[in-house]
């Protein structure tokens, strides 16, 4: 090695003691584990009948884990239903009125054509031809009117079935489902709590893989990239744990207060984050790392 690259990594060695190992370039840094929380919340409004976990059980994707009271709901669609009935039998009603107004105009309109028919032979009157002419018309305004009724009902039924869809999603919603294979990390409601749409119920994580962030000097900037291996290591661990950088910042900060890390406060770094398979659970959160890229 030559004097000036020597130089330069002994003075960056000396402006980041404790991330740099000098192995090859390899740097080394702390951190401490974290998840990416998913909070539920309601989305129906009601007292909360169950909550059936707690803080650190474990939840499966697709399961039941609490409820909120829809007693006001199912009653509301106890008189949906109600209602459709009552239109299936206005509906049919007048479906049958349709029926016979169009026999009773069918057979007018026979008659008129026999009578102009007897007309023009001399077998008829002017006078009658004309009051079943107008008889026509009448029975045409009334089959109209009562094909007019017909679509509002229809119409009428399908609203009525696009309200019972929205009660059925109210009740669906009602349902607290858990959308992940996790660890439920906070309950932030009892059952008898009183709760709004949008109320936070419930934090539940995906405790199989863990991410870590690191705080990168400009030095070592240019030697990470995305997909890159690390190695995590922490006191109690049997072995060193592989994962691969996710993520880094495109924006540099002042080293923040609360990081583990030994720059001084004055050092612009990039944040970098690392994500570690952790099936068997022996990373936990906050657990302090040592990460070595």
């Amino acid at each position: 090695m030559t004097l000036k690259p020597r130089l330069a990594l002994l003075l960056a060695c000396s402006v980041f003691p404790f991330a740099c190992s000098g192995n090859g370039g390899e740097f080394a840094y702390t951190g401490r584990t974290d998840v990416e929380p998913i909070t539920l919340s309601a989305q129906a409004s009601g007292v909360i009948d169950e909550l059936t976990v707690s803080e650190g059980d474990t939840v499966g994707q697709g399961q039941l884990i609490g409820r909120i009271n829809t007693d006001r709901l199912e009653a509301q669609r106890r008189q949906q239903e109600a209602q459709a009935e009552e239109l299936e039998v206005r509906r049919a009603a007048a479906e049958a009125q349709i029926r016979q107004a169009q026999a009773q105009l069918d057979f007018s309109r026979e008659t008129l054509a026999r009578t102009e028919k007897l007309l023009a032979e001399g077998g008829a009157t002017r006078q009658r031809r004309d009051e079943l002419s107008n008889q026509v018309t009448v029975q045409q305004e009334s089959l109209s009117a009562l094909r007019s009724n017909h679509r509002l009902i229809e119409a009428q039924e399908r609203e009525l079935r696009a309200g019972m869809d929205l009660t059925d999603i109210a009740i669906r919603d009602a349902r607290v489902i858990s959308p992940i294979d996790g660890v439920v990390l906070d309950r932030f409601h009892q059952p008898g709590e009183l709760a709004a749409i949008g109320t936070p119920l419930l934090e539940l994580a995906d405790l199989s893989v863990m991410t870590v962030e690191i705080y990168v000097p400009l030095a070592a900037l240019t030697t990470i990239t995305l997909g890159q291996q690390a190695q995590l290591s922490a006191d109690g661990l049997q072995q060193a744990l592989d994962g691969r950088v996710s993520w880094i910042s495109s924006e540099s900060e002042f080293t923040p207060k609360t990081i583990l890390t030994r720059e001084t406060r004055s050092t612009l770094v990039y944040g970098v984050k690392i994500r570690v398979p952790n099936p068997d659970g022996v990373l936990k959160v906050g657990m302090p790392v040592s990460v070595r890229l």
